[in-house]
């Protein structure tokens, strides 16, 4: 007689195909968990088509709506009405035996809705903290800020698990009161067939570039806590003294029209490129090869030390020197002249005296990019990550 597998659910707010993109394992986690349970995703509608390994491996329940990512306010209103439908989702996956649930992302209030509405079966992956990357400069919304971080701290110290993108952000859980033996820190996986070197000098004719140009490339959302404004300011002291810097801003968000305003104003539209989404992840491993140094920059503030960002693991994929703030999550990996320079982000004469260093120097360039790929590889691979994920759930779920 066979026994009936337990079910676990996965809950997403941009539906499986988004996730499998921000997070490459997830396919992997799922047909790994579906060995030993019987896996439920619940998400949002998508335009992409799913991924074969979720397909087969997992039951989907699509929301009858999708999110437009590019548009900041539809991904607003998308968000809210994902929390709105969160009770209803966990009270379905309550009546039909779902054992654990699996939350891989940081949407404030969601962990307190989950315990409220679900219990306490959950695990929850502690990344971004939203509310402080958005509202945190504003006077008025400090006291909305402070009680959302509260009830999410309130609900993350009784989680049984806890998932990090580093290990900075386990220690600072710690110091908030969270048990530490319940925080599993993984760092983002990456897919080598989509992110790898390639051709260099294709990829440079088709973004522009001559052989003699040195090109700062960065990809990710356009928000005010990347601080490209602060790195447009950097890069005009430098453009009389090195007339061959370029700089590639790979992406969109709510920060493009008035990124692009002060780079008129400081006389760099010769300089910069800004590319908008670009239409696959192909293209953006493309333009990542078409750079010289890779760019990974977040403005210094607390909750930036509590992940690697997509742009840092891309690029060490793509075998880049990386030039990267000076933050937690990135000093576990970048190695002070090893994979590359780091800087702090709030004295950007640092930056543009790092960046000088790697300009001058071709082959410091070249070793920290070999060893980037190097560590890529053995921080970020597949198998890796998806059985530091996958064993943490299977525990939950016994």
């Amino acid at each position: 007689m066979s026994v009936r597998k337990p079910k676990i659910a996965l809950w997403f707010r941009y539906g499986p195909a988004e996730h499998s993109e921000l997070f490459h394992a997830i396919p992997q986690i799922v047909e790994a968990l579906s060995r030993h349970a019987e896996v439920h995703y619940y998400g949002l509608r998508s335009r992409k088509p799913l991924p074969p390994a979720i397909a087969q491996h997992a039951v989907i329940h699509q929301l009858p709506f999708h999110v437009q990512r590019s548009d900041a306010r539809d991904k607003l209103w998308k968000t809210l009405l994902w929390m709105a439908c969160l009770p209803w989702v966990a009270l379905r996956c309550r009546l039909t035996g779902v054992r654990a649930v699996y939350i891989d992302e940081t949407v404030p209030l969601t962990a307190p809705i989950a315990r409220l509405f679900f219990g306490s079966r959950v695990a929850f992956s502690v990344v971004d903290f939203f509310p402080e990357i958005y509202w945190g400069e504003k006077p008025a919304l400090r006291p909305l800020v402070r009680l959302i971080r509260a009830l999410d701290f309130a609900a993350w110290r009784r989680l049984p698990v806890l998932f990090t993108r580093a290990h900075a952000t386990k220690a600072y859980l710690k110091s908030n009161g969270v048990v530490p033996e319940r925080v599993y820190p993984v760092y983002d996986p990456c897919d080598f067939e989509v992110y790898h070197p390639e051709d260099r000098a294709a990829a440079r004719r088709r973004f522009g570039y001559g052989s003699d140009e040195i090109v700062l490339v960065h990809h990710g959302i356009l928000h005010p806590n990347k601080g490209n404004d602060r790195i447009l300011r950097g890069l005009a002291t430098l453009k009389a003294d090195y007339p061959q810097l370029r700089y590639l801003l790979v992406g969109d968000g709510a920060e493009m029209g008035r990124l692009k305003a002060l780079a008129a104003e400081l006389g760099l539209t010769d300089c910069v490129q800004f590319t908008g989404w670009l239409p696959s992840m192909k293209d953006v491993n493309t333009a990542l090869n078409a750079g010289d140094i890779g760019l990974v920059m977040r403005v210094g503030m607390k909750h930036d030390d509590f992940h690697a960002t997509g742009a840092l693991v891309h690029s060490m994929a793509c075998g880049l020197p990386i030039l990267s703030a000076r933050l937690g999550g990135t000093s576990e990996i970048v190695r002070e002249g090893r994979e590359g320079l780091l800087f702090d982000p709030q004295e950007m004469s640092d930056f543009a005296d790092k960046l000088k260093q790697l300009i001058a120097d071709p082959g410091l360039r070249a070793a920290c990019g070999e060893r980037a790929l190097q560590r890529a590889h053995e921080l970020f691979a597949m198998e890796r990550v998806t059985r530091d994920t996958v064993e943490p759930l299977l525990t939950l779920l016994r």
